[in-house]
């Protein structure tokens, strides 16, 4: 049998330009639609991806980076998304509607990756005031190390992030935590743990945020 053709969803030209915003289950994709009109979706099968018109070439600056990742927060309160990286842009909706077709088996399982999770990043920092003089007290790049150790117990994965660093010299390390939605509550408490656990360390969640670093899309055949 042959598979339905991708179904596009919203008013942009066929011609206009579009920047991936990302993708979502095809059974949020009318919802989308009525709640960000602006959006255009484009349905194949179980998944949609979600792009914004474009009338500008590809780039970066504060506002389109600004506009990508509210349009990404908007999907992700709403239910799971796959977050494209900003300024990706597609010349048409016939070329995303390809792009989709093309990569539908791969796309569906980062979607399935993702599906009822979220994003926490922690940051690992020595806290000079509370500097211990112990001996066995763990030095806190030791500690780090451990506290990131406890808490991927409580995560689905893990991943650490590098040239996130302030500068300041106290930045120890960075690590996502890929986390179900319903068990937040649970890891930030054992994050809190953690922080009071530890002298001369302070551990800093933000969060939840899109799955930004849990997923990598393709765009090559």
């Amino acid at each position: 049998m042959t598979p339905s053709a991708p179904t596009p969803v919203g008013s942009a030209p066929v011609r206009a330009a579009l920047r991936l915003v990302g993708i979502v289950h095809a059974r949020d994709a009318e919802r989308i639609a009525v709640e960000r009109p602006a959006l255009h979706l484009i349905t194949f099968r179980e998944i949609a991806v979600v792009a914004r018109p474009s009338t500008s070439r590809p780039g970066a600056d504060d506002a389109t980076y600004l506009q990508h990742h509210e349009d990404v927060a908007a999907l992700a309160a709403a239910g799971s998304v796959v977050p494209a990286p900003p300024c990706t842009q597609f010349r048409s909706a016939g070329a995303l509607s390809q792009w989709l077709e093309l990569h539908a088996s791969a796309l569906a399982e980062a979607l399935a990756h993702v599906d009822g999770r979220t994003m926490a990043r922690v940051t690992a920092r020595r806290d000079l005031a509370g500097a211990s003089s112990d001996p066995a007290v763990l030095p806190p790049s030791a500690a780090a190390a451990e506290s990131f150790r406890i808490l991927r117990r409580h995560a689905v994965a893990a991943v650490p992030i590098t040239g996130g660093a302030v500068g300041d010299g106290t930045t120890i390390a960075t690590e996502a935590f890929l986390v179900e939605r319903g068990r937040w509550d649970a890891f930030a408490a054992e994050v809190a743990a953690e922080d009071e656990r530890s002298p001369g360390l302070v551990l800093r969640l933000t969060g939840p945020w899109p799955p930004y670093d849990f997923v990598k899309l393709q765009f090559t055949a």
